[in-house]
């Protein structure tokens, strides 16, 4: 908040009166020092000198990236923080880039057709990436049908996102550690409801829309951005949906469980250990935030209807009164709005699930309090290497240890230590 009221003071945070200015690599170089410190994070370039002393990791870890590309740095630590609202008042201009060659009108209509142009995948990126998939599609009186042909046998519903917002449509699949996007501006309209199926052993993927009037597409539509394209997860856009609060119920006196409606035209499914990212304006700076949504199975039985999985998540929050985001999470009253953004990032809520459910697995869960009440007979602490060596006993000689580590920013960082 005290970085947010310097923000939001008229103070120049830039050194540069207003002005932005094209920036490049040259320049960005000489900005490497504490009180001189510019970074670039995708293509943006920021003055983050004035930023040094509110930053939670320090100013060691800014000045890594000083007169640098600092977004692979960035993408490492914490992709899901909105930098562009935080630092928006830091900006310095653009990187300098070539122009780059106008797209080739048989290359666009061979996007439509479902071909995949060598422009969009580097020779790199399909040796280091899964084999480039395509699309195709074709019609009937009534329907459009849109396959994708993944090459990949381990896709399920939970890979796959669509959203269709107007005239747009927008098609994201996950295929190991890269995302295949179709988006395309529809050249008919189409119902609000369609359908998505999977055929796991063969990889292929179908959306079937609904045409609004019987009438035969000559095309598909147009391309928007990033259409046809494989990129490297850490490297797609972060794609925020509107979603609305619908219910919240105590669950403690400090918890609830917070229920929340998906967009009606959108197909997402979010597997369990999933990160989603919350955003909200606060004091008119965008905070966001990321959640793992918990099961259904958390509301209470005597509570109904309890809403179907398709259209609905859930998620059980800790309310911290002198906190930033979850005091605005609790406000927010029923039926309001707000973003959030899916990630494809496990948790350790996908190992309890395994645990669970493979019956050769031991199980056993011990918590620890660092204050707890004075009826606590349980473990307490805070994170240490006496604390965790009573967990980590192998079983064989020869066997490994797995550990994983969830939770807030402080907490994580001195698990690591």
């Amino acid at each position: 908040m005290d970085w947010i009221r310097l923000t939001k003071s008229g103070k120049d945070l830039t050194g540069l009166k207003g002005r932005l200015i094209e920036v490049t690599e040259e320049e960005l170089k000489k900005h490497n020092k504490k009180d001189d410190c510019w970074i670039c994070i995708r293509g943006f370039v920021y003055n983050v000198s004035p930023y040094m002393e509110y930053h939670p990791g320090g100013e060691e870890e800014l000045m890594r990236a000083a007169g640098s590309d600092g977004t692979d740095l960035f993408d490492q630590v914490h992709r899901w923080v909105n930098y562009e609202s935080m630092l928006k008042e830091c900006l310095v201009g653009r990187m300098a880039i070539k122009p780059a060659l106008p797209k080739d009108y048989r290359e666009e209509k061979k996007v439509l057709n479902g071909m995949l142009p060598k422009s969009q995948v580097t020779d790199t990126l399909a040796r280091e990436g899964p084999s480039s998939p395509s699309y195709d599609w074709f019609q009937t009186d009534s329907l459009v049908t849109i396959v994708v042909y993944t090459k990949q046998k381990d896709i399920n519903l939970g890979s796959i996102t669509v959203d269709h917002q107007g005239d747009s449509l927008r098609v994201e699949t996950i295929i190991k550690d890269y995302s295949y996007l179709i988006h395309i501006g529809l050249s008919h309209e189409i119902q609000e409801d369609f359908s998505v199926q999977v055929v796991e052993n063969v990889g292929k993927i179908e959306i079937v829309l609904k045409k609004k009037e019987s009438t035969t597409w000559k095309s598909l539509g147009c391309p928007l951005e990033n259409h046809n394209s494989l990129l490297p997860k850490k490297d797609t856009d972060l794609y925020y949906r509107k979603c609305q609060l619908i219910s919240k119920e105590d669950v403690t006196h400090d918890t609830k469980l917070f229920s929340v409606m998906l967009p009606p035209s959108t197909h997402l499914q979010v597997p369990v250990g999933q990160h989603v990212y919350l955003k909200l304006t606060i004091a008119g700076t965008e905070i966001v935030k990321p959640y793992t949504p918990v099961s259904d199975s958390l509301v209470p039985e005597f509570k109904e209807p309890v809403f179907p999985n398709s259209k609905y998540i859930y998620f059980l929050v800790k309310i911290y009164p002198a906190g930033l985001f979850t005091p605005e999470l609790d406000l927010l009253q029923i039926g309001k709005y707000f973003f959030f953004k899916l990630t494809l990032c496990s948790g350790l809520d996908q190992l309890l699930h395994y645990s669970l459910v493979i019956p050769l697995w031991e199980f056993d869960v011990e918590f620890v309090l660092s204050a707890p009440p004075s009826e606590w007979s349980g473990k307490q602490g805070y994170i240490s290497p006496a604390l965790l060596s009573e967990f980590l006993k192998k079983s064989l000689e020869k066997s490994k240890v797995l550990i994983c580590i969830c939770g807030p920013t402080p907490f994580t960082e001195q698990g690591m230590k």
